[in-house]
């Protein structure tokens, strides 16, 4: 990675990722801004660096297969537009693979276009046309991936990403079936704001209630909690079928604007390492608060309660558990980035129960997680460890919360 000095706002670095450069800068400086300070901008650097990228992503066309270790790398050859044109039957967004390479082709006028979701490169404008872009990626075991897209894209002077365009999921012929959702749900979703003290500010937590009389359940806390209603259809659905027990979901949200800016609030309450202070008055909320709170309105709540979430909502998942054993019994958490150094002694002789989970196409969360499950492991800590072909995808996550909470509660909740 290169970089201009670190408290250079308006500098660029650039990382290297399986061979192609990116560059990158601080995220709440705008281009704008650069190229007002007489700077270089983004968008310049992108365009300098992309015939170099071009070259080597059409060298990993040309090889056979995938370079050992990697699941996936970007790969690259000159296409007639007129042939991709027709690709695109709903248009803006086509999606088809050949072989072990997915392609992705996105038409419109913009001067970015990024995909989001399962895999997350940034699409090459398509040589000789002014309104086609596009990404291939050679994927191994592409035949059994799920894959979800979103495309996204900015237009000259905006923040980004301005628009978002339109969304498709690539299911291999030998992929799993789609998770089940209970449409219309029997259960509730409802939002609340509760007044912190440990915040010293309002905060919203949404709660799935099962369907049925209340009556003693166990209970599981949500990081990035916003997501509570897209979980709830597939847990529901998980119920019915009895593959998952009865269980109440608390979804704690974010701040308001959590993720604008580094560091963002989100990562100061769900990663330790970044503000301990923050991280130590969000847990507080959680545990002191949030949790008294539902097992009144709610309860009564059988059981010490489970830690989940996804991404660095993993990540706080694992780490709530390592300080908090006495409240927070067992971890469900899928994609987690940032894991433990070590195990806390009370975590140790609580003997908390871990299910972990990552994708083969999101490779530092993959090692971050598995590592954490391997250290579980030697420890004799109960763990399951497991992986799914695809990347840093909700789908995957909602798909995973279900398998963890009947893992991780008892046959007799």
């Amino acid at each position: 990675m290169r970089a201009g000095p670190a408290q250079d706002r308006l500098a660029i670095w650039t990382y290297d990722e399986a061979g192609e450069e990116i560059p990158l800068g601080d995220p709440s400086v705008t281009d704008a801004e650069r190229s007002a300070a007489g700077r270089e901008t983004i968008a310049d650097r992108f365009a300098a660096l992309l015939p170099g990228n071009r070259s080597r992503a059409a060298a990993q066309f040309a090889a056979p297969g995938l370079p050992e270790g990697q699941d996936m790398v970007r790969v690259w050859q000159p296409r007639d537009p007129a042939q991709l044109r027709a690709r695109l039957s709903e248009p803006p967004l086509a999606v088809w693979a050949e072989g072990d390479v997915l392609h992705v082709l996105w038409q419109g006028e913009a001067d970015e276009v990024q995909l989001y979701g399962g895999v997350q490169p940034r699409l090459w404008p398509v040589e000789g046309t002014g309104d086609l872009w596009e990404v291939s990626l050679r994927i191994r075991r592409l035949d059994e991936a799920v894959i979800s897209m979103v495309a996204a894209h900015r237009l000259a002077g905006d923040d980004w990403p301005t628009q978002i365009q339109d969304t498709r999921v690539w299911r291999g012929p030998r992929a799993p079936a789609a998770t089940p959702s209970a449409e219309p749900l029997r259960g509730t979703v409802e939002t609340r704001t509760l007044s912190s003290i440990a915040l010293g500010a309002p905060r919203q937590v949404t709660v799935y209630c099962p369907p049925g009389p209340i009556r003693a359940w166990p209970g599981c806390v949500l990081a990035d909690g916003e997501a509570t209603r897209s979980f709830a259809p597939v847990l529901e659905s998980a119920i019915q079928a009895g593959s998952a027990p009865p269980v109440l979901l608390v979804g704690v949200h974010n701040a308001p604007g959590a993720t604008r800016s580094w560091p963002d609030l989100r990562s100061q309450e769900y990663l330790p390492s970044v503000n301990r202070r923050r991280f130590d008055a969000h847990l507080r909320f959680v545990t002191s608060e949030v949790i008294p709170w539902a097992g009144e309105q709610f309860g009564p709540i059988e059981g010490p309660w489970v830690a989940a979430g996804f991404s660095s909502g993993g990540a706080w998942a694992i780490a709530a558990a390592q300080r908090r054993p006495d409240v927070l019994g067992a971890v469900a958490a899928f994609s987690s980035g940032v894991v433990p150094q070590r195990i806390s002694r009370d975590a140790r002789s609580a003997r908390i129960r871990h299910y972990l989970a990552a994708g083969t196409l999101e490779p530092g969360f993959r090692r971050a997680t598995k590592s954490w499950a391997e250290r579980l492991a030697r420890a004799g800590l109960a763990c399951r460890h497991e992986e799914w072909t695809g990347g840093h995808d909700q789908l995957w996550w909602m798909q995973q919360l279900p398998l963890g909470l009947a893992w991780l509660l008892p046959p007799s909740s």
